[in-house]
This record gives C-alpha cells, sequence and structure tokens, in this order.
C-alpha cells in the first residue's frame, strides 16, 4: 500500500501561524523563523481583507501588536463558541480561524475582533481578514479549554481509536510495515510544529490528537478494505474522537499563545 501524494496544503497553517507569531512577540524566535515556518505550508502567501493587502510579511504584521489572539477549529455543529456571524460560516469552511482583538493591551472583553482565514494550495496560501459583526471576547476564548482534563480523555481516545480500527476486517489485506508506514505520514502531516516552549503537556496533546486523526482517516481510505457497513458502524465514534481532537488542538495552541504573551 503506497501513501497518496499530498496535493493540498499542510493542516492548521492558521494554527501554526498564531502560535509562531506569539513567540516572535515574546522573543522566543525570528520574524525570518515564522516566514521559513509559512514557507513549509506554500511557497508564496497572498493577504487581502480589512485595511490589509500584501504578502507573508503583511501577514505576519496583521497578527503583531494585538491585545489577544485566540485560535478556533470549528465544524458544522461544532462552532467552538463562535457567534452566528458571516467570520463563522467562513471559519468553518476552512476548518480554523485565528481571532484578533485589534485593540492595544491590556484592552478586554468583547470587540469587533478580525479574523484571519487561510486557503490555499502548496503553490500559494490566500489569506483573508475579515472582521465580525458580532462583538467577541477574544480574551476569553483565548483561555477557556484547560488541557489537563482533556489530555487524559486523549489517551483514553488514542486507545479507543486504535481498536476501531483493529476491529475492521478489511485490515488483513495489508501488512503491518504498510498500515505503520501510512500511519506515520498521516500522524506527520497532520502536527503542528511548534517554536521553542516551556510546556511539554501542549506537545503531547498535539501529538495525541494528531495520532487519533490519522487513524480516523485511515479507517476511511479504501486501501484498507473497510467495507460501508463496518464503517458506518464506526462513524458515530469516529466522529467524537474527531470533535475531541478538534477541542484538544484548539486548547494546547491557545495554552502555547497564553504562555508567550505573559
Amino acid at each position: 500500500m503506497s501513501t497518496p501524494e499530498i496535493t493540498m496544503m499542510r493542516a492548521w497553517p492558521t494554527a501554526t501561524l498564531a502560535v509562531w507569531a506569539a513567540a516572535r512577540d515574546a522573543q522566543r524566535c525570528a520574524p525570518d523563523d515564522v516566514l521559513h515556518t509559512l514557507h513549509d505550508f506554500a511557497q508564496a502567501h497572498e493577504l487581502d481583507g480589512v485595511d490589509e493587502s500584501g504578502d507573508a510579511l503583511a501577514v505576519l504584521d496583521a497578527v503583531a501588536g494585538n491585545a489577544h489572539l485566540a485560535v478556533r477549529l470549528p465544524a458544522p455543529g461544532d462552532a467552538q463558541g463562535l457567534p452566528p456571524d458571516p467570520i463563522t460560516d467562513a471559519a468553518m469552511a476552512a476548518g480554523e480561524v485565528l481571532l484578533i482583538d485589534p485593540r492595544p493591551r491590556p484592552a478586554a472583553g468583547p470587540v469587533d475582533a478580525l479574523a484571519l482565514i487561510a486557503r490555499g494550495t502548496p503553490e500559494r496560501c490566500r489569506w483573508t481578514l475579515l472582521r465580525s459583526r458580532t462583538p467577541i471576547a477574544v480574551d476569553r476564548l483565548s483561555a477557556d479549554l484547560p488541557l489537563g482534563d482533556l489530555e487524559y480523555q486523549l489517551r483514553e481516545a488514542v486507545s479507543e481509536a486504535a481498536q476501531i480500527i483493529a476491529g475492521l476486517s478489511g485490515m488483513r489485506s495489508s501488512s503491518p510495515a504498510d498500515l505503520r508506514d501510512a500511519l506515520a505520514a498521516m500522524t506527520q502531516a497532520r502536527r503542528v510544529d511548534l517554536p521553542p516552549h516551556d510546556n511539554p503537556r501542549v506537545d503531547r496533546v498535539l501529538a495525541s490528537a494528531a495520532q487519533i486523526d490519522a487513524i480516523v482517516a485511515l479507517a476511511g481510505t479504501s486501501s484498507i478494505g473497510v467495507t460501508g457497513v463496518q464503517h458506518d458502524l464506526a462513524d458515530d465514534r469516529f466522529r467524537a474522537l474527531t470533535a475531541l481532537t478538534r477541542t484538544a488542538r484548539t486548547a494546547a495552541i491557545n495554552t502555547c499563545i497564553v504562555d508567550y504573551r505573559r
């Protein structure tokens, strides 16, 4: 079994930009480090939207010097606290959004927030900056999901996901080595690369979330021979696992951002 060639942009460009930009503001990395990280997602970057236009430097400038940053990874049926608003619709279509409180520090409370959203390919990434029509308390969203309980839930979920996929009869049509290679490639594609930081729990949570996402994705491929009936039986459990990984990844990234900005 061969791993399909990746033709889409790597996962989580917006979350990655958010955490690297926060590290730069905390002087834990250089601006060139952030630009190099962006280049890992796409060869060229373009920004358009509210009073902004330009290239990768403009994208980075849009995230600098703001009161608060918060990442959200919404999906249909799980808005992750985002209000009914055009930015929420755009965020759900992209799967992630960086919310920006554009006021200077130490402003707090609801504000007409900016929303930065990325869409694109490995060749070109277009960043769009939108303004919310509904006030959003970005400071509250940046710190509302503690990691302790989520880390425990993820440990249980990794075991559950592995048991589900091992029980699918189609697994026997692929060799263990092929499955390990495919799972490793899928896991790597779903990781978030972090700048230097001091919270090992963040690393553990992100690694577990990537592994669970990869297991779920592998179960959905035809290469392991899963029948429609088998996948339907596991589908509800897979959806719950995917929702958990979104919540955990959101909490881990925001925890890292808050740590940098203290």
